[in-house]
Parts: C-alpha cells; structure tokens; sequence
C-alpha cells in the first residue's frame, strides 16, 4: 500500500481545504516545489498534486508550477484538477506526469473518456468525490445523486484502472476515514482504487493496511503531514 502525500495548490501556494470548502483553507507553503522535494527527501514513492484553482473553475491555472515539479524531481506524480481537455492531458504526460487524474469530465462525457482510456490507457485515472454518500462534482458545489459504489463500478466498465476515491465529510478534518464505507467500495471492484480523506495519524495507517484488499493501491495523506500528525516516513514504513 502506497502512502501518497498531497499537493494541493491555489493560487501558487500549498493549501488543505476542509471538506473541499473553499472558504476554509490554510496556507501551508508558498513554494509548491520545495515542499515536493521535501517529500521526495521523506521518502514519498507517489506524489498526489492538485490545481485546486482548476478545480473550482473548470480550466487548469497552475499547470506552470506543476511542470516545474514534475520536471525537478525524480518521484513520480499523478496530476489532477480542471482537466477537461485532451491537450490538459497531453501536457502533463508530455511533462512526464505518471498519470492524470480527470473528475467532472469523466462523469459528463464518458464516451470523451472511453476514447482516452484507449489512447491513454492506464495514464488515466478518475477522481470519484463523494460527500453523504453522494458523488458531487464541479470543485465540490454540485451534487449528481448517484452513489460513489454505482460510479466506480461505471468506471470499471468503461475500463479505468485507477481510481482516487474521495470521501469528502470527512476530508481535511483529521477525524479519520469512514473504514466500512471503503471496505464495501473496495469489494464491488476489481480495480486499484486509491482512498483519500479524514487520514488523521498512524493508526489510521494501520487500520487502512488491515483491510487487506488487493484493490486498496495507496492512501492520499495531506493535512496530517504537514501538522505533523504523521511522520511521512514512519507512514511508509508501517503500509509496507
């Protein structure tokens, strides 16, 4: 299991919002690069970056600063937010992305998606958020009444392998991830899903590793390492 650390950028700054409100973010750093190499020298093997001001908007607005990271360090990155665009996609792989992570769009035009998946293939990977059980979408404001189990199985068939999945009640507020629930996302799939949301310490960790599911790739962790909840490296040491 991949321990995965988040960077999330607004405005060319290392942000944690609280569940996905944008009224309620903190400035961790003003310099996303140095904090990608910090991580890299903490031994992060993946590395979760997100253009939160595309998120909101609806067109990528940091993609200078991702690029610049990708291109400056050796640990691999998987990109998301705002990507709408087949050039989006094109741009950071080009900037030697692993993968990249579509959201809204993968929802509203999944025959655009099928077309990616067979030119891309596994370089894509879906971002499912879900708040209540509800998937939502468009940086967090609307809700879609579907629920995230029916999503990822529709991500399955179109032929997704990856998926990041969200649970956004509980993301950014240290409170710990809702177990059950991904336990009972992970058993509808066969696909490598990637949990994120509520991470909050070490425990946390070893309760993820416990469920012992081969479809659970990797965790997404931010808040808590940059509090200082978990060490980064303890972290990789315990999901080994």
């Amino acid at each position: 299991m991949l321990i995965i650390p988040a960077i999330d950028i607004i405005g060319g700054k290392v942000v944690r919002l609280v569940k996905g409100n944008f009224n309620k973010k903190r400035i961790y750093s003003n310099n996303p690069l140095e904090m990608a190499k910090y991580l890299e020298k903490k031994g992060a093997e993946l590395l979760h970056i997100v253009d939160l001001d595309g998120a909101r908007e609806g067109k990528i607005k940091n993609q200078d600063i991702i690029a610049e990271i990708i291109k400056n360090i050796k640990t691999p990155c998987e990109v998301g937010g705002g990507i709408r665009d087949k050039s989006d996609i094109e741009y950071f792989l080009n900037s030697g992305a692993r993968r990249v992570i579509l959201g809204t769009k993968a929802f509203e035009d999944p025959r655009f998606l099928e077309e990616l998946i067979k030119e891309f293939r596994e370089k894509i990977a879906v971002g499912v958020d879900f708040h209540r059980d509800e998937v939502v979408k468009h940086g967090w404001k609307e809700k879609t009444g579907l629920d995230p189990i029916f999503m990822v199985q529709e991500m399955q068939k179109i032929g997704v392998k990856t998926i990041i999945l969200t649970d956004i009640s509980v993301d950014g507020t240290l409170k710990g991830p809702r177990i059950e629930r991904l336990k009972q996302i992970l058993n509808t799939v066969d696909i490598s899903v990637i949990a994120s949301g509520g991470i909050s310490s070490l425990k946390d960790i070893k309760k993820l590793k416990e469920i012992e599911n081969k479809n659970l790739e990797g965790v997404v962790i931010g808040k808590a390492i940059y509090e200082s909840k978990i060490d980064l490296q303890e972290a990789i040491q315990i999901a080994k």
